[in-house]
């Protein structure tokens, strides 16, 4: 499976705007429950297929691409939580993750930081 690492980092930069959209009142089509499932997008069904597939990497790839399953999975679950406060009328508390300092601008940054370290890696995976 390919994985194309800039429309993926793009997709993710996207998601901060959506949820600045939520917090000022457009929830209506975000669903947390579905959000918090890290499986269903691009990045998220090429990290579950590359895991299911074991291919052999060196450590310091294998290391890369652990922490990204990880960062990726916390994203999705920090995202989550932001549509739950905003539904909550909790918006000063969502809009406090998404500032710079808050979890999900910080969670954000880490995935796209780490999605970035491991492009440079991408032959491992049999990408050019």
């Amino acid at each position: 499976m390919e994985l194309n690492f800039f429309s993926a980092t793009n997709a993710h930069k996207a998601w901060k705007k959506r949820l600045h959209d939520c917090v000022s009142g457009s929830c209506n089509t975000l669903d947390p429950a579905v959000i918090a499932l890290d499986n269903r997008c691009d990045l998220g069904k090429w990290l579950y297929a590359i895991r299911d597939q074991r291919p052999a990497l060196s450590a310091d790839t294998q290391r890369l691409f652990t922490r990204l399953l990880e960062e990726h999975a916390a994203f999705h679950r920090v995202a989550a939580g932001v549509v739950e406060q905003a539904m909550a009328d909790q918006q000063k508390e969502a809009l406090q993750q998404l500032q710079a300092g808050g979890e999900y601008a910080r969670i954000s940054n880490q995935v796209i930081g780490t999605l970035g370290e491991l492009y440079l890696k991408r032959r491992e995976f049999g990408m050019d």
